[in-house]
């Protein structure tokens, strides 16, 4: 969950919803929990007290902008219309210290992390378009997460093998099809298959469909049951980077439908539905599952929403199709064998070549 902080220094602990800025400036002030402190003490010098107003970030819709109105390099959130009620979860006192600053309310500590200080968008110090300045890739890509299918293109008539990226564990093989397509397994977790995926646009690549396996959270999904992936749950860190806070990252609606018509073509039957994205393996419990599931997640993994900001950050077109592995949605994990599933492995790897082809 994502918070951002409105002050106010009127009595009592209700709010103006529609503070005088809205009319006056024509939007409301808020803050990320990096800047609250500064702008406290910067623009409240005269208040012994402060309230401030925590809220849910990814309720207050398409009405909030992140801007530097003063030219200073770093963006604010504006709210460009009144605080909705139902973004409003709570409301903290506060005080000044003996030094004379204002200082961060104790009971808000949890929400102060380095994920939630606000996004910088200045360039990175290693820029991976100065790595790699030559675009020597196709512009379609599959990010495969099968290694065995990877393995199994060596010595196949039409292939190549591309080679120059890789990282502390090892080279990352890039498979090229006659200059029309590149493969690729990205590596496991958002962090690495993000530095993969900045590196293949670096070189060329512009268009992505990935294809892998993952957890199912809905008892219904057998084993090798396909998801199309429209939307990934940003339970992780990497996407907090590229992209303004908010709890979804969708995939662009227009190459969605183009995926979605592609595979009905075919005649692939599959769901279509959104993945948590999540850093951590070994705390999926049953309590964040049932709380997933509620906010209409179909499987689990650990690199999609990743993948989708680095996609977006870069201006590339990125979509996913999921093949249902262990199951994670009863009181009991089921391993279900699933990474031995060749024949359905196999099955989406060809599905994958397919929908980048997109050949009649």
């Amino acid at each position: 969950m994502n918070y951002l902080f409105h002050l106010f220094s009127e009595p009592g602990f209700a709010p103006n919803l529609a503070p005088s800025s809205l009319q006056s400036e024509g939007f409301v002030h808020l803050s990320s929990a990096e800047q609250v402190l500064r702008t406290a003490n910067r623009w409240f010098t005269e208040a012994s007290e402060l309230k401030l107003l925590v809220l849910h970030a990814d309720q207050l819709g398409s009405a909030l902008k992140w801007e530097d109105t003063h030219g200073h390099g770093e963006d604010f959130p504006h709210l460009y219309s009144p605080i909705p009620e139902e973004a409003v979860a709570g409301v903290a006192v506060m005080r000044r210290t003996k030094e004379g600053g204002f200082d961060w309310p104790s009971l808000l500590n949890g929400l102060r992390t380095p994920l939630l200080e606000g996004l910088d968008r200045s360039p990175g110090l290693i820029e991976p378009s100065v790595r790699f300045p030559e675009k020597k890739l196709p512009s379609k890509c599959l990010l495969c997460f099968f290694q065995e299918a990877l393995e199994g293109l060596d010595g196949r008539e039409g292939w190549q093998l591309f080679e120059g990226l890789g990282s502390e564990i090892g080279a990352t093989d890039v498979w090229v099809y006659k200059n029309e397509l590149a493969v690729c397994h990205p590596g496991v977790g958002g962090p690495l298959g993000g530095a993969t995926l900045e590196e293949l646009i670096a070189l060329g690549c512009e268009e992505f469909v990935v294809c892998g396996g993952a957890g199912s959270l809905v008892p219904e999904q057998t084993l090798g049951h396909l998801v199309l992936v429209s939307s990934a749950l940003r339970d992780e860190g990497l996407s907090h980077h590229y992209l303004t806070p908010g709890s979804f990252l969708e995939v662009e609606p227009s190459y969605l439908e183009r995926l979605e018509k592609r595979l009905q073509k075919v005649g692939v039957s599959f769901t279509v539905g959104a993945s948590w994205t999540t850093d951590a393996l070994y705390r999926e419990t049953p309590v964040k599952v049932s709380r997933r599931r509620a906010e209409g997640c179909l499987t689990v993994e650990m690199e999609l929403a990743s993948l989708l900001a680095v996609a977006k950050y870069r201006g590339a077109r990125l979509g996913a199709l999921l093949y249902c592995g262990d199951d994670l949605s009863s009181a009991e994990w089921d391993f279900r064998d699933w990474t031995s599933a060749h024949s359905t492995r196999e099955r989406m790897f060809g599905l994958g070549l397919e929908l980048l082809l997109d050949r009649d």
